[in-house]
């Protein structure tokens, strides 16, 4: 189905959904966005946002791997990143919500939802399993262009948009400044995308908990646990069509020979099933205009007549709002919010993260290491190591405007290093 048509679904099924809520009753707009049956029991928002991007590459022409394969200026570009439009609301009791990039012609989220239990509720559709305390923050909000090495980019393959259930439960524990947050899921390793499956076939299952000691206008902490439980399917017979891996692109998002595969467990042709487990750890705070997050995942990789590789990956971030404004807390998902401008002329920030992410592989094998260039035999470390420091300025709650430097290293012993350097802006608006 071209973009075209799929487009024109899209708009026409949104006209109809509008049509049945102004039919219910005395409909009424809400800022422009929103339309509600005069009982309220029909109920429909439109937003989404839009990413502009671009990137300038300083690659490493002294090394002979990665981005010194592909030579000066290779991917220095402007580009959409993403342009999403979502559609929410409710429907009597069961709330829904769906998000679709027409960059990536891919649905991402898609669900509906009903109260189960008293201040939990259950998800049925698309979404992502509660890990990450950054891959759980909406990416108009993370203080850089990207999520960090700990996310679905980096080491947890099964942390992305899949098909399942999910189930969060969050309330006051102990305190009436605290937030006690539990959440569950089972899903397939599975996500839909242009009509076909463009993850891994097979299942996961996930537990997360995350408690927050203090939510104050001004301060907040927050303290989390998750776990991962991935299974690829058995059932291909075409090697390589299921897997799970764990890479990191170390400079340029869009430069294939900026991203260094730390492992990759793929379906065999004898139909070998390959497992991972997943145990990250989570730390974030603000107080005043100071921003501190930290985090830290482990992830083990097995399948039969494989070597064993456990790759390991930390994430330390530190912001500071010049302008006096506080980085929010979301107790409905235990994660971090954006900053909302309290002046007329908006609000600036500055941010540093650190990121690293080892496999120190089995008896020296690296199982699925992969980079341009690389002679995988010789190699004797598998490493990535990343630097980002940015500015971003905000006008207002709705437009965000990004630059940032990023200093990458792929070190792989002794097959060699490579280290580019990139140079990143962002234009954002929400609507």
């Amino acid at each position: 189905m071209s973009t075209l048509v799929k487009t024109g679904v899209l708009a026409a099924l949104t006209g109809v959904g509008l049509a049945a809520l102004l039919h219910a009753g005395d409909a009424r707009a809400d800022d422009g966005y929103q339309l509600k049956s005069g009982d309220g029991d029909l109920s429909v928002t439109v937003g989404g946002h839009v990413q502009f991007d671009t990137y300038y590459d300083d690659n490493d022409g002294s090394s002979t791997i990665g981005s010194g394969v592909a030579g000066e200026d290779s991917s220095d570009s402007f580009r959409f990143r993403r342009a999403w439009i979502s559609l929410s609301g409710n429907v009597y009791s069961f709330d829904y919500h769906i998000d679709y990039d027409f960059v990536s012609s891919t649905l991402q989220r898609a669900w509906i939802s009903h109260e189960a239990l008293p201040h939990g509720t259950l998800y049925i559709g698309q979404d992502k399993p509660w890990a990450s305390l950054d891959e759980l923050s909406s990416d108009t909000d993370v203080p850089f262009l990207e999520r960090n090495i700990t996310s679905s980019s980096g080491v947890n393959s099964a942390a992305t948009y899949t098909n399942g259930l999910y189930y969060a439960w969050n309330n006051k524990a102990f305190t009436d400044n605290d937030n006690l947050w539990f959440g569950l899921s089972a899903s397939s390793l599975h996500k839909q995308a242009s009509g076909t499956d463009t993850s891994t076939q097979g299942t996961a299952f996930n537990a997360r908990v995350a408690y927050a000691p203090i939510i104050e206008k001004d301060r907040w902490l927050h303290l989390g646990v998750s776990f991962i439980n991935a299974n690829a399917a058995a059932g291909s017979t075409t090697e390589g069509t299921n897997a799970l891996l764990a890479s990191y692109v170390y400079g340029n998002h869009f430069d294939s020979d900026e991203k260094l595969t730390l492992a990759d467990y793929t379906v065999s042709s004898t139909g070998t099933r390959p497992h991972q487990n997943t145990l990250g750890g989570e730390l974030a705070g603000a107080y005043g205009p100071g921003y501190l997050q930290a985090e830290y995942d482990n992830a083990a990789f097995r399948e039969a007549g494989e070597p064993d590789d456990t790759v390991t990956a930390y994430s330390v971030t530190a912001a500071y709002t010049l302008t006096g404004e506080t980085r929010a807390y979301k107790p409905g998902v235990a994660s971090y919010g954006g900053i909302t401008p309290t002046h007329d002329y908006g609000a600036w920030e500055l941010a540093l993260r650190y990121e690293d992410a080892r496999n120190d592989g089995n008896n020296g094998v690296f199982t699925g290491l992969a980079l341009p260039g690389v002679k995988a035999a010789v190699a004797t470390l598998d490493q990535v190591r990343v630097v980002t420091a940015g500015v971003n300025y905000y006008p207002n709650d709705r437009v965000r405007f990004e630059l940032e430097y990023i200093h990458g290293e792929a070190d792989l012993g002794k097959a060699g290093t490579d280290s580019p350097n990139t140079i990143a802006a962002r234009a954002q608006l929400v609507f």
